[in-house]
């Protein structure tokens, strides 16, 4: 465990806690190459063995349009059975936590730390999170022992931040696997599960897709839906894979390439993820969003 800063690195960004000193730097980042990030995505998704993808079924409909809904049934039917994978239950009990209005402050109770923790649990006892924590290490984006990295997990996914509105009302957790409101507008919601959640509840209303790439453990859709009837004309989410591999892409794209594109590879089909981050309090650099990009001539 790192318990003091060295001022002979040259930071880019600290993150610091009771419990942890990492270092992000410019020159570490930049070590990492696009192939380690391939090679590293290919293993992890070899690693999943959740089976998630065969308990879902697509109806994908018609192609979206601007306004139109061009689909009269939901998009996901998800078998009950997925439902009960372990990391997917610890994430579903996260689902009721929070308010997607980011003018909202959020409460986060005793009890809402406690499901925090055991989903920060859960994944880091799969075989992908443990690769991602070595494959950090390895490469130097990270360092500590495992307790400081789920730690530094729940310090970047759950610690709250204001949008703009003077108000903790957001994270980025609740932002790529839930949603959010703001301006009329939605943003983020980039999970199956809880979009699946969703549509069952008949809160979110599937309009409609507009590109669709199979990967063989699971997908990548990019889809127009109305939320809590808001519009959102274009969303990008991962279908079928499972909780721990969305969280390690995330999470290494995040420290390998902070606010860029990040190429990786699934099933040989390359696709990238997009993050934007921003600076917060302490010089903090958080993921303000972080989402996966179709490759146009990679889909239909």
């Amino acid at each position: 465990m790192i318990t003091k800063c060295s001022k002979l690195f040259f930071t880019k960004f600290v993150l610091a806690s009771p419990l942890l000193c990492i270092f992000f730097t410019e020159s570490v980042a930049s070590s990492v190459t696009n192939q380690d990030i391939q090679t590293f995505t290919e293993k992890i998704l070899n690693e999943d063995n959740s089976g998630l993808s065969d308990l879902v079924r697509y109806n994908r409909q018609g192609k979206a349009q601007s306004t139109r809904d061009s689909a009269s049934q939901p998009l996901l039917n998800v078998d009950g059975r997925a439902l009960e994978n372990p990391t997917v239950k610890a994430l579903m009990a996260l689902f009721d936590n929070y308010d997607p209005d980011v003018t909202h402050p959020e409460v986060v109770t005793h009890i809402e730390k406690l499901e925090e923790s055991a989903f920060i649990n859960a994944v880091m006892k799969t075989k992908v999170m443990q690769s991602t924590y070595e494959f950090l290490t390895e490469k130097g984006l990270f360092r500590g022992d495992q307790e400081s990295f789920k730690h530094w997990l729940a310090q970047i996914w759950f610690s709250l931040y204001s949008r703009g509105f003077r108000e903790r009302g957001s994270s980025a957790f609740e932002h790529v696997f839930l949603g959010e409101i703001k301006n009329h507008q939605v943003s983020g919601l980039h999970n199956w599960i809880y979009f699946n959640n969703q549509e069952k509840s008949g809160t979110l209303n599937y309009m409609g897709w507009k590109h669709y790439l199979d990967f063989g453990k699971g997908s990548l859709v990019k889809v127009h839906f109305t939320w809590n009837d808001v519009d959102k004309p274009v969303s990008s989410l991962f279908v079928g894979t499972s909780p721990e591999l969305e969280l390690a892409l995330y999470s290494v794209c995040y420290l390998a390439r902070p606010g860029n594109a990040c190429q990786i590879s699934l099933n040989r089909k390359p696709l990238v993820i997009i993050s934007h981050t921003f600076q917060g309090p302490n010089s903090q650099k958080l993921i303000g969003s972080i989402y996966p990009e179709v490759l146009r001539r990679n889909s239909y």
